[in-house]
């Protein structure tokens, strides 16, 4: 019986139980993984009549090659759009990309390597969910693999099929480079690697299978240069920290214990099976070394030094030969060893992708559709009447799931088409409503929140997701309500209180009040009003909690302007500063209230004695009066950034 087991147990029989498995995570409930902001944004490219205008207005002005972009051309006119149809191509490039990895492993190092290295690309959300995406990771890392696969056979074993392969070669170089600018960087790593390796007499082969690449690039090399003209991606994307390498460490293992503990246990159990063998298995630990690190060093160094370009997707392609670094090791060639470490990776790799990361939780519930959805739920329990309902997400994107969901007709306003705070203050007064429901996308105004509450008071429900939240207030009092504030300060000025530093209580005045008995008078020539500061960590519970400030203006009717600011300092240095322009909200001659807020998963926390400062700048130094100057910090959403954050259980 145990030695038909171990007959049973063989090499192909272990990577097909990985292939499996991994399938089996990336088509579990595929028609329910919903299009992500990137795959609706190249959805929407592809909606052009000719393959000109496809090149013109929908490819030059986006910051990726041509590749996927034509390939999806072409596949929506044939297949039409669905998530199952354009999502499964990219699960079998990533399905692949784990079979590529074991046959590499495989050479380089033995099939144990292989199969330790496939089972981490089959089981980590980081491979799961690009494979689950329709851009080109999973393409990349397929094609980077293949270009790798063949690169061994030309140049390590050049005595079998030497041609097939060399064309095998240039077809997946050729593809890497018109799929991902970073994809390109590691096909010319590779390329350039083989030059060291490369047996004498096949050099000129090498060398003209690499012209070949190149001259198969040129078609693109317009394209590439009007990328280049237009800039990269630095509008949303901030410039890398120094320990940006480290982050990424704890991403790609899920930041979690189990699974780094999982880590050193597998090292241990290589160290504690190896033996010495030849240095050809340590020259390829430094090349997979190498083509890890040259991507990460050279997208840090562009970044920091040009356009911000450094991102976890960015280092998707090269992401398996890190893993050749740290399980490079294994010699045991024991069947029920292999079988044991497959198991080990998969009972402790799985669980954490499920529960830790949540992400068939987390992924699987698409911004977009959930806040249509939920916004279809509240108008049709409350009525159209007593429902207003206002998205703050993209026009081009919500008729997908008006129509899926099948509500062409929901009533609802974009918040992007109130022309600004004073049509959004206008729309809140006029609305007869009872009910609001706020459906927003990661990039919306948080202030808006607290806007809201001037006029919908109290908050019926909340819903929190990957990318966004969905809002249902009333202005009546309803038997249940939530209260998201855990903590308020309110400076009436009738004195003033300690953290808003020493104020000059002459200026509290009783004859120009706003409300109640005095409000505050910032006099001609004062560009500062009262600064509210207090140590940053003492105002938070967790990292994605918000802070509101709010403050009554009463301004001349003459008035230039002036700005509620937020910054965030660190020994006298501002890590962030943000502002509101007073006449946003306040018209000169009027009063009002004016709002600002700070998301705190948006501002880099991993600095000491940080400080929150909330006061007005008037840079004229015009008068004004102040009155109810609020700081109030409350519940953030916990996962907004939870699939590639740590997410706070």
């Amino acid at each position: 019986m145990v030695k038909l087991f171990r007959r049973l147990l063989t090499d192909d029989a272990l990577i097909i139980l990985i292939l499996i498995i991994g399938a089996l995570l990336r088509f579990y409930r595929l028609s329910d993984i919903p299009f992500t902001h990137d795959e609706f944004s190249a959805i929407i490219r592809t909606r052009f009549v000719t393959f000109h205008e496809l090149i013109e207005n929908g490819i030059k002005i986006d910051g990726h090659p041509a590749g996927v972009q034509v390939f999806l051309y072409y596949w929506v006119k044939i297949f039409g759009v669905s998530e199952s149809v354009l999502k499964t191509p990219f699960i079998i490039f990533g399905l692949l990309s784990v079979w590529l990895v074991y046959l590499i492993g495989k050479d380089w190092f033995n099939a144990t390597v292989g199969l330790v290295v496939a089972s981490f690309v089959s089981f980590l959300q980081f491979p799961v969910m690009y494979s689950q995406i329709a851009r080109p990771y999973a393409s990349g890392l397929c094609f980077a693999m293949l270009m790798v696969y063949f690169w061994t056979k030309v140049i390590f074993h050049p005595q079998r099929k030497y041609y097939l392969n060399l064309a095998g070669y240039i077809i997946a170089g050729a593809l890497c480079t018109y799929n991902h600018h970073f994809s390109m960087l590691f096909a010319t790593m590779v390329g350039v690697t083989g030059l060291f390796y490369c047996p004498p007499t096949k050099i000129r082969q090498y060398i003209a299978a690499g012209i070949i690449i190149i001259l198969l690039y040129i078609p693109h090399i317009t394209i590439l240069i009007y990328q280049l003209g237009i800039g990269g991606i630095e509008g949303w994307l901030n410039k890398p920290r120094y320990d940006f390498f480290f982050d990424y460490l704890q991403y790609i293992f899920h930041f979690s214990v189990y699974i780094l503990l999982l880590v050193v246990i597998l090292i241990s159990l290589s160290l504690y099976w190896y033996r010495v063998k030849p240095a050809v298995e340590k020259k390829f630990i430094l090349i997979s070394l190498c083509w890890f690190l040259l991507p990460y060093i050279i997208g840090f160094v562009y970044s920091i030094t040009r356009s911000s370009v450094l991102q976890y997707s960015a280092l998707f392609f090269s992401f398996p030969f890190l893993l050749f670094v740290l399980f490079g090791y294994f010699k045991t060639s024991e069947s029920i060893h292999k079988l044991i470490l497959i198991t080990l990776i998969g009972l402790v790799v799985i669980p954490s992708l499920i529960i830790e990361r949540q992400h068939y939780k987390l992924f699987y519930k698409g911004i977009y559709g959930e806040i249509v959805a939920e916004s279809k739920n509240a108008v049709d329990s409350l009525g159209p009447g007593r429902c207003k309902v206002i998205l703050d997400t993209h026009k081009e994107i919500n008729p997908y799931y008006l129509e899926k969901l099948k509500c062409p007709d929901l009533p609802f306003s974009y918040f992007k088409d109130l022309k600004g705070k004073g049509a959004f203050l206008a729309y809140l007064d006029s609305s007869k409503a009872d009910f609001l429901a706020f459906g927003c996308l990661s990039s919306s105004n948080w202030e808006n929140y607290a806007i809201i509450t001037e006029k919908y008071p109290y908050l019926i429900k909340h819903k929190s997701y990957f990318g966004g939240d969905f809002y249902l207030f009333s202005k009546i009092i309803p038997l249940k309500r939530l209260d998201e504030y855990f903590y308020t300060v309110i400076n009436t000025f009738e004195p003033s209180l300690p953290e808003w530093g020493w104020v000059n209580e002459k200026q509290c005045l009783d004859s120009l009040t706003i409300e109640g008995k005095k409000s505050y008078a910032n006099k001609p020539g004062q560009e500062f009003s009262p600064v509210y500061t207090k140590g940053l960590r003492g105002l938070f519970r967790t990292e994605n909690d918000i802070i509101d400030v709010s403050v009554d203006v009463r301004t001349p009717t003459v008035f230039p302007g002036a700005w509620l600011v937020i910054t965030v300092s660190s020994d006298g240095k501002d890590l962030r500063w943000s502002s509101a322009p007073v006449n946003d909200f306040v018209k000169p001659g009027h009063q009002g209230r004016v709002f600002q807020s700070l998301r705190l998963s948006d501002t880099e926390l991993r600095h000491h004695r940080l400080f929150f400062n909330a006061f007005l700048w008037n840079p004229v130094k015009s008068p004004y009066i102040i009155d109810n100057f609020t700081i109030r910090v409350r519940k953030g959403n916990p996962v907004i950034y939870g699939l590639y954050r740590k997410i706070d259980q």
